[in-house]
């Protein structure tokens, strides 16, 4: 996490109860202890409706519960919640859909405190203090929410500046290369005899290759356009996508395409570079070998592409960090692939998150709107009533 964040964070009020309330949350948890079970279930029930919320509950609702009511809320709780929570703004959860989850916690919490029989004066104090306990849930889920906003504006605020900087060289760049390139395919033709040069001429050619898309990241970032959606073969631009990028022979290219994939509009030259950049990506994690599989999917209303790989995964604190503009855990590396494939999938209305693989590995999951079209007029109408 970002330190800047992190100190802001531990200046975050702390939960606000008196003895005498935190004396009355220790009386509700032993008067609810019997039926806590039956309330995680409950409000399990109740959250199947709103997908991936329920990885706010680590570790499971009972355990979230006996935290909740546990009386203890000092900095290292609120850190602990803090991290469930970026996991889901990690997963592209809808900050909406987090509180749709508290409201149900809340009314459930309620119901079941009133079903316990519990009375302490006028019968409402143990509602009021459960009341405080959800909005500093809620407090603690708006911090990490504004986290994320607050670091999606430096982040654009740094792209600017790199795009400042590409704007000047990258052309300058490309034409040397484009010489270089060339000049290699015709000295192939004079050593196609002697096998040891020609993987040296092979392994120039990639690198070069590898130079041209860094070069695209730059100019991408600098011109900042919006897609240019046309109706496109999906899986024959992923197959294509994917084979151009360099590896050793022996690192294995799995596809996965069904045919069945329907044409769907979207700009052809940025989805294909974001598959360039999440192949390359996984090629780079696995080594010199080892197994990068690409798959698509398609739903009623969303195309689904996936990248996953066999190698050393991602570490948490790496997860957290991937989309960064020049953050990079490789020595020599930019910093700048994945945010260009983060920014293409915004610029198509959709969804892009990392995880690790229960098997070990990474996986990236890119999910698209069949109709982009009408998904980016939506997200233009909502910014407009936002406005007004």
């Amino acid at each position: 996490m970002d330190t800047t964040l992190e100190q802001e964070a531990s200046r975050s009020p702390a939960l606000s109860l008196s003895p005498d309330d935190l004396a009355m949350v220790g009386e509700i948890r032993a008067q609810m202890e019997a039926g806590i079970a039956d309330l995680s279930r409950q409000i399990a029930a109740g959250l199947a409706s709103l997908p991936h919320v329920e990885a706010v509950f680590s570790g499971g609702l009972r355990t979230w519960l006996d935290e909740l009511l546990g009386g203890s809320y000092e900095a290292s709780y609120r850190s602990r919640r803090a991290r469930q929570v970026r996991r889901l703004v990690r997963l592209g959860v809808e900050q909406a859909s987090v509180f749709a989850a508290m409201s149900q916690v809340r009314e459930q919490l309620h119901r079941a405190l009133s079903i316990s029989g519990f009375r302490n004066g006028d019968g409402q104090a143990g509602h009021t203090v459960l009341d405080r306990l959800c909005d500093f849930e809620l407090s603690i889920m708006l911090e990490t929410y504004r986290e994320a906003h607050v670091r999606k504006v430096r982040d654009a605020e740094r792209l600017a500046t790199i795009g400042q900087v590409a704007a000047s060289i990258g052309h300058d760049l490309r034409n040397p290369l484009a010489v270089m390139q060339t000049s290699l395919q015709l000295l192939e033709r004079r050593i196609e005899s002697t096998p040891r040069a020609r993987r040296h001429v092979t392994r120039i050619s990639n690198q070069i290759s590898l130079c041209t898309m860094i070069i695209s990241d730059l100019l991408e970032l600098a011109r900042d356009r919006p897609p240019e959606l046309r109706p496109t073969l999906i899986g024959e631009l992923v197959s294509e996508a994917a084979g151009a990028v360099p590896r050793t022979e022996r690192v294995r290219l799995v596809l996965s395409l069904p045919g069945d994939i329907p044409e769907i509009a979207v700009d052809a030259g940025q989805v294909r570079q974001l598959v360039v950049n999440l192949v390359l990506n996984a090629v780079q994690a696995v080594g010199p070998e080892g197994q990068v599989e690409v798959r698509v999917w398609t739903t009623a209303s969303e195309l689904g592409i996936e990248v996953e790989d066999n190698g050393p995964g991602l570490p948490e604190e790496v997860a957290q960090r991937l989309f960064e503009p020049m953050f990079t855990t490789r020595s020599g590396g930019t910093g700048l692939g994945l945010v260009v494939c983060r920014r293409v999938v915004e610029n198509h209305a959709g969804t892009i998150a990392a995880g690790n693989r229960e098997n070990g590995g990474a996986i990236f999951t890119v999910k698209l709107p069949i109709d982009v079209r009408a998904a980016l007029d939506a997200q233009t109408a909502a910014s407009e009533e936002d406005v007004a």
